[in-house]
């Protein structure tokens, strides 16, 4: 007979692959590898949702969430607090098994990474009157606008169903007119931190907000928030990149109230605006509080293209005069959307297709880079739009310029859109040194410099980046 003395062997000596099966267990993506790529499904609440025999509607969603979700979340976080071993099981087993965001349009509906352009799914926890404006990792923005034409903006998480109301944003852009945009929407760390919002008004271009706390508004028309077209946080400090690839740095404190404020600026990189294309440059003397690194040789490649006016690429509106009036009274569409026009001078033939020259701005281990795209727009009308070129330039502060990127992201992905731009570990069906476009499903490979054809074509101010809480915790 075995003594009784004897004991089984610690719980923290369980094999990888034991813990692994009971990781599995507290709900994850199911198991056929086939399923998993085709679904990218974020947890087992959510790969029900996506089965189409499932009614669509809130109260059916939160029946299936909220008990489920919660008890996720617990079991989870005890099985990481058992011992160090099980805390890098579940690290290890969540790198194994990381899947794809989805892609989320200003209406609410989405689509998987490789789906085409039939998104006709719409997340079941908006309000019918919302439309998404921005995304955060797990967060959506939200413009929830009444009979009236009245918006009311709010954080949402469509994972936990949580909803913090920005009053704050309201009593600024609550009440606009329909040329007004809001253009990126981003939390620095959560939502109930500093929020920063970038609009199409020239006279609040840039907002900061802290809900439950207050605003701050920068005075009109006043540089170098006129120009910002980009922003991301890093460090805890706010940085921008302006319609010449100017890069700003923008200090943030809170007053007695926690109220944020904009406490410094600092140009870290200057370039010369490109002769071709006529934008308003940020003088020296623009605002005088602003601390500027002289060196001028901050231009990228850009110089000689041959840009043209957007107006170029519309037809003719004979009211134009009078927007322009409405747009000089109300501030509304002043500032340049940050996109840039070519002609396609591959094709000789006079009804030219055009390509728009966009860029974004997006935090990488530690750094600032610049993604610089070509996106072409064809006229004919059963063309889809497809990148033709693209280039990753790192802002060097020691060199007061934008240096190109040409060696790979360090074994980072980056997942690109104008409402938010991320960049995560590669593994599991993240591919490293790859680029991904939410509005094209295009995926760009930095290192073999190879594109993949276009799956879908989105405006690319009506789609975003949704990432599921496993990317961001």
């Amino acid at each position: 007979m075995a003594s009784s003395s004897s004991s089984a062997p610690p719980w923290s000596d369980l094999p990888t692959d034991i813990l692994a099966l009971v990781i599995d267990r507290l709900g994850c993506t199911p198991a056929d590898h086939h399923r998993r790529r085709r679904r990218f499904c974020f947890s087992m609440v959510w790969s029900q949702i996506l089965h189409w025999d499932i009614p669509f509607d809130r109260d059916s969603l939160e029946a299936m969430c909220h008990g489920r979700q919660r008890a996720l979340s617990a079991d989870r976080a005890r099985f990481r607090a058992v011992c160090r071993s099980w805390l890098q099981a579940m690290c290890h087993h969540g790198a194994a098994t990381r899947l794809l965001p989805w892609v989320v349009f200003a209406d609410g509906s989405f689509l998987l990474p490789f789906d085409a352009d039939d998104g006709d799914r719409r997340l079941p926890t908006l309000p019918d009157n919302a439309t998404c404006i921005g995304s955060t990792d797990d967060w959506l923005t939200l413009d929830c606008t009444d009979e009236k034409k009245v918006h009311t903006y709010f954080l949402h998480n469509p994972f936990s169903d949580t909803t913090v109301p920005l009053p704050e944003l309201n009593a600024v852009i609550g009440d606009v007119s329909e040329l007004f945009e809001v253009r990126k929407v981003l939390m620095r760390s959560g939502p109930h931190d500093v929020v920063v919002v970038l609009t199409n008004n020239w006279n609040h271009p840039l907002i900061l907000v802290k809900p439950g706390k207050g605003v701050w508004l920068p005075e009109p028309q006043k540089a170098p928030f006129i120009y910002i077209m980009d922003v991301a946080f890093l460090g805890g400090k706010l940085y921008g990149i302006t319609h010449t690839k100017d890069h700003v740095c923008l200090g943030i404190s809170f007053d007695g109230d926690g109220v944020p404020n904009v406490t410094s600026i600092e140009r870290l990189i200057k370039c010369p605006p490109s002769r071709r294309y006529r934008l308003h440059v940020w003088r020296d003397d623009d605002n005088d509080n602003s601390k500027v690194n002289n060196n001028n040789n901050g231009s990228t490649d850009e110089d000689d293209m041959d840009y043209i006016d957007k107006e170029q690429t519309k037809e003719g509106n004979e009211d134009e005069c009078a927007l322009d009036e409405f747009r000089d009274k109300t501030g509304d569409d002043k500032v340049l959307e940050g996109i840039a026009y070519l002609k396609d001078t591959d094709v000789s033939h006079e009804s030219q297709d055009f390509i728009m020259v966009i860029w974004y701005l997006v935090q990488s281990r530690g750094k600032l880079l610049m993604v610089r795209r070509h996106l072409l727009v064809p006229k004919a009308e059963e063309g889809i739009n497809c990148t033709r070129k693209v280039a990753v330039l790192e802002a060097s502060v020691s060199k007061g310029a934008w240096v190109p990127v040409l060696d790979g992201l360090g074994g980072q992905a980056l997942f690109i859109s104008k409402r938010y731009c991320m960049s995560i570990s590669s593994y599991g069906d993240v591919e490293e040194d790859t680029i991904y476009f939410a509005d094209t499903g295009e995926m760009f490979n930095i290192k073999s410099q190879t594109m993949s054809q276009p799956q879908r074509g989105i405006n690319h101010w009506q789609s975003m980046w949704m990432f599921s809480p496993d990317f961001v915790v």
